[in-house]
């Protein structure tokens, strides 16, 4: 495990907690709270969250990609930008082993608003 993708993981799941919480802010990210919340039985690994919102965004993923992929040139470095997928799908894959074991519904029940 590498510690970009530990690191990309932890702000994922912290992203969702934070959805999941009743603490959110700002009209586009409540509706998607609310949507996640009232879904949150359904959702039983990490793709089933594009159900509901743009998963590849939650936590620092657009930084850490930036940040991975920055001063490539045009042509691209395909090395580089085969390794900033590795490290985006590694921490998307501990993410689903949380999401497996209990971790969103934990995180829901945890809000004081579960319903399931």
């Amino acid at each position: 495990m590498t510690v970009n993708a530990q690191h990309l993981a932890e702000t994922i799941i912290s992203d969702l907690k934070r959805l999941l919480s009743t603490e959110t802010s700002g009209p586009p990210e409540i509706g998607i709270a609310e949507l996640l919340k009232q879904n949150v039985g359904a959702v039983m690994c990490f793709s089933d969250l594009h159900d509901y919102m743009d998963a590849n965004t939650l936590g620092e993923s657009e930084e850490i990609w930036n940040e991975l992929t920055a001063d490539l040139p045009p042509e691209g470095d395909e090395k580089k930008v085969q390794a900033a997928c590795d490290v985006l799908n590694e921490a998307q894959s501990i993410v689903d082993e949380w999401i497996k074991q209990g971790g969103l519904g934990h995180a829901r029940s945890i809000s004081g608003r579960d319903t399931y």
